[in-house]
């Protein structure tokens, strides 16, 4: 007879259970860990896009970004503009759709900064920067690499929302209502559920007032320089070659004071060459402040100033102005023609089209 004991036998379920439930503890902690982790990382992708929404949506709301349309921008042709500037005028002509851009910036970021429609704000934003990002790159604009990743941040802060999206869209029932967790703390979550919507509705009025206020020095410029003019009398003999000659042909001034108490100006010169700068009005006495002749690629808000003189104005009873001072001696007009975008007026009848 054998004296060996009974053969080995494997863990019973009773021993294999407590291990096998530590096991799925420890999954289930690194997964809530995770998910932990991934919701914070999207809590700081939307409200970075969100802070970046805020900056260049109130500075479209208010008019800062592209300006207002002015009269000292006349005189450039159209050929003369870069494609950045083209855009610019395009967008600052129609202070409506410069607006109506702005807001719906605004609006984006106003909905990212609440859990219960970050959804609705991420759809927004994308579209939002979908558009700046065509347009950036129709019209060579330098921050179209900005406005892709502020997209791209868009379609990141969408994924997880994806799924009930595309449930709806196909009629589906879609569930319970997904929540950007990223306080895994029931009491701290609790805390900061209501100082997070009182945060953000102080970021985004806070962020407009701001904006707004950077906005009031701009105001329009007092009397009856403000226009453009064509020169029809020059106290000066003409060149005797046409591209030596640098009388004055044209001039134009703006009629928006920014805040420094400068307008803007633009002069065109009988040889064809162009320059602007600021003008500055006291009294009788406007004086300039001219960049360089434009040529070729110059950067925006150089302000490099070449020129600096004084002029005296003065108006005739014909409406006309004298200006007077250092190799300059003309009497100026108003000129219909080269402000013809600036009188156009709207309306609703269905008149002719002029398409000039």
């Amino acid at each position: 007879m054998s004296t060996d004991g009974p053969a080995s036998e494997p863990p019973t379920a009773e021993l294999r259970d407590p291990i096998e439930k530590l096991d799925a503890q420890r999954r289930t902690r690194r997964q809530n860990i995770l998910v932990t982790l991934a919701w914070m990382l999207h809590w700081v992708l939307r409200m970075g896009l969100a802070a970046m929404l805020l900056v260049y949506g109130w500075s479209k709301v208010v008019l800062m970004q592209m300006g207002l349309p002015d009269h000292g921008d006349a005189l450039t042709q159209f050929g003369e503009m870069s494609p950045m500037g083209l855009l610019w005028r395009f967008m600052a002509y129609s202070p409506v759709v410069q607006c109506l851009a702005g807001v719906a910036e605004v609006l984006a970021a106003a909905l990212l900064l609440f859990r219960r429609t970050v959804w609705l704000g991420a759809l927004l934003a994308v579209a939002d920067m979908a558009v700046v990002f065509l347009l950036n790159m129709a019209y060579d604009v330098p921050v179209k690499q900005l406005a892709g990743v502020l997209g791209v941040v868009g379609i990141i802060i969408l994924l997880p929302f994806l799924p009930r999206l595309l449930r709806f869209a196909a009629g589906r029932a879609t569930g319970p209502a997904l929540l950007p967790t990223p306080i895994p703390w029931p009491r701290l979550a609790r805390f900061t559920r209501w100082l997070g919507a009182i945060v953000a509705v102080v970021a985004v009025a806070g962020s407009g007032a701001v904006l707004v206020w950077s906005a009031q020095g701009i105001s329009r410029v007092d009397g009856p320089l403000p226009g453009v003019y064509r020169v029809v009398e020059d106290a000066r003999e003409p060149a005797a070659q046409l591209a030596e000659d640098d009388r004055w042909q044209q001039v134009a001034f703006g009629q928006w004071d920014y805040h420094d108490g400068r307008g803007r100006v633009g002069i065109r010169y009988a040889n064809g060459d162009f320059q602007s700068g600021t003008y500055r009005l006291d009294g009788e006495t406007v004086t300039f402040s001219l960049d360089r002749i434009r040529e070729g690629s110059q950067p925006l808000g150089r302000n490099d100033y070449v020129a600096g003189f004084d002029l005296t104005w003065e108006e005739r009873p014909d409406g006309r102005i004298a200006l007077t001072g250092d190799r300059v001696d003309i009497v100026i007009e108003s000129d219909t023609e080269a402000r013809y975008l600036f009188d156009r007026d709207f309306s609703w009848a269905p008149r002719p089209p002029i398409n000039r």
